[in-house]
């Protein structure tokens, strides 16, 4: 497997256009009546999204026959192309680490109390449907692919996001604004590729305290060599430092960063250097588009937090390729259709019924699969 590559980890491009509520599409800034050419000029052009290809050496759109590899696609519906140069070995540790983490994050087990919050007062895995659902969405609305390729990846991507530690509390009095949120979560690549992303993101928002008031998130690259079945939640995309305060490692990117009025976000370019280890593409989503999906899969804005300008203002600056869209008309539709069909096959949920989550949201992959 290529090395990953180096990542500048300081979150220095501050922005200060203002942003909409919806940081999923927004509209191009109209120029002013009479404003000269040379200023009309000098807004940004949107290119086109590159079509994948998935051919590089030692990819391959056959499936491993060795044992782990063949478990690990059938278990989590995992896409062409797949790494040939990945040791059945290092297949085995994803496979023990991630169905550890299909444990923990089951609905009603013991071991998910590792990422129930009492004191946030919210439902974790109703969140987490949220969440899987809101990342599918950004690639329904992606370019070049036709749609039953942009469903099916979108399909094991809902089944791919896990929880590896939740902690929060409420607003004094109760209420939707929670006071803190600090969550870790994992996202494993749809493809064969062994890849999977860490986000790390902290909220707090103490009201009618001045000066208490920040957030912060940040996304680390990992490769299937960093799998560790002996302790699955650990989070590889923050380090220690000597206050023993967490700090970006050294493959993360701090996303984006708000204390107080002060807000910054990160660039372009360290948003599309995820794109390459994790999809096994370049060029193909936007700026805009990584954005939202990071911030989707680290949870971001999923729990009522008031902290939705923090967010606009840092993604403002990035765009859509031609013919990118938030892709909710088809976001919808799926949803519509995953929850027949998990009615169809499990009826009403039980209330203390222990329910995988990830594995039940690869319920429409699954189907997908069994229809070739």
């Amino acid at each position: 497997m290529p090395p990953k590559r180096k990542v500048n980890r300081d979150s220095n491009t501050s922005s200060d256009d203002s942003a909409g509520s919806d940081f999923e599409a927004r509209p191009r800034k109209q120029v002013a009546k009479g404003a000269g050419k040379k200023a009309a000029a000098a807004g940004p052009r949107l290119k086109k999204s590159t079509k994948p290809e998935w051919n590089r050496n030692g990819w391959s759109h056959d499936k491993p026959e060795t044992e782990f590899a063949a478990k690990c696609i059938e278990r989590w519906c995992l896409l062409p192309p797949y790494n040939t140069r990945i040791p059945d070995a290092q297949w085995k540790e994803y496979y023990l680490e991630r169905r550890a983490l299909d444990e923990i994050n089951t609905e009603h087990s013991d071991k998910s109390k590792k990422i129930v919050s009492e004191e946030l007062g919210q439902d974790t895995f109703s969140i987490l449907r949220a969440a899987s659902s809101s990342i599918a969405a950004t690639i329904y609305g992606a370019a070049q692919l036709n749609e039953a390729d942009k469903t099916r990846i979108a399909r094991t991507l809902r089944g791919s996001l896990y929880f590896t530690e939740l902690w929060g509390n409420d607003e004094e009095g109760g209420g939707d604004n929670p006071r803190t949120v600090n969550s870790k979560t994992r996202l494993y690549s749809p493809f064969g590729l062994g890849t999977s992303l860490e986000l790390v993101y902290n909220f707090h928002w103490r009201q009618f305290r001045a000066g208490e008031r920040f957030s912060d998130f940040v996304v680390g690259q990992r490769d299937i060599e960093e799998c560790d079945s002996a302790d699955p939640r650990k989070c590889t995309a923050v380090v220690k430092d000597s206050r023993s305060r967490e700090k970006p490692g050294e493959f993360s990117v701090k996303v984006f960063d708000m204390n107080n009025a002060k807000i910054k976000g990160t660039t372009a370019q360290k948003l599309a250097d995820f794109e390459d280890q994790f999809f096994g593409a370049s060029g193909w989503l936007s700026p805009l588009k990584w954005y939202n999906l990071l911030c989707a899969a680290g949870t971001v804005l999923h729990y009522k937090e008031e902290n939705r300008s923090t967010v606009t203002q840092a993604g403002t600056k990035f765009k859509f390729f031609q013919g990118e869209s938030a892709g909710q008309e088809l976001r919808k539709s799926e949803d519509d259709v995953f929850a027949r069909l998990e009615t169809e096959k499990f009826g009403v949920l039980g209330e203390d019924e222990e329910v995988c989550v990830p594995q039940r949201l690869l319920l429409l992959a699954k189907e997908h699969s069994t229809d070739k």
